[in-house]
């Protein structure tokens, strides 16, 4: 692993088991070569990204992975794949459950993820979801399939996330054949 990385993830450790809300949480960095020409960032980790200390490995991910493949001919290992938020938000009942992150807990983490993006050095930046395309670009309106700047020369291009596409079963087929063309625009862009 790069040893810049190495650093910024001890710092983010040692910042979470300084703060109160994460001092139990297990964070889930980001994995994939450095530099990439494609960095690939979701909302936050659940429980199999927890579980297994990866981004983008739950059934969300694993449909996410299977289409980048499909179009890049690629799997997880030809991109650099994280998240803004590094930790698991949950909500406490009978089974712990997901919840959207909270403004304060992006905050927390968006200057970790712009030191991970400048060590990364993408050249686009798959926002997946609005969630994560909202930490990226703050005043701009989440329109997936569209391209957006990040600032520096980075190329942002917005997708919905996969959790989402995977609710909507009637519309999965089209949905799928979107972030298809989302992803053969990025394509072009990085090849």
């Amino acid at each position: 692993m790069n040893t810049e990385l190495k650093s910024l993830f001890k710092r983010i450790k040692s910042a979470c088991m300084k703060t109160g809300s994460f001092s139990n949480s297990v964070p889930v960095f980001g994995s994939g070569p450095v530099p990439s020409a494609l960095m690939i960032v979701g909302e936050a980790p659940g429980r199999e990204e927890t579980r297994e200390g990866l981004p983008f490995v739950g059934k969300a991910g694993k449909f996410l992975i299977a289409v980048l493949k499909e179009v890049f001919g690629k799997g997880r290992e030809g991109f650099y794949i994280t998240n803004v938020v590094k930790v698991w938000p949950t909500v406490e009942t009978k089974r712990v459950k997901t919840r959207k992150p909270l403004k304060e807990e992006e905050e927390f983490f968006i200057p970790y993820l712009k030191k991970e993006i400048e060590i990364v050095a993408p050249k686009v930046i798959i926002a997946v979801g609005k969630t994560a395309f909202s930490a990226l670009a703050p005043d701009k309106e989440f329109r997936p399939g569209e391209w957006s700047d990040y600032g520096g020369g980075i190329l942002l291009m917005p997708v919905y996330h996969p959790s989402y596409l995977l609710r909507k079963q009637k519309t999965l087929p089209e949905n799928t054949k979107r972030l298809k063309e989302a992803l053969r625009k990025v394509r072009k862009k990085v090849s």
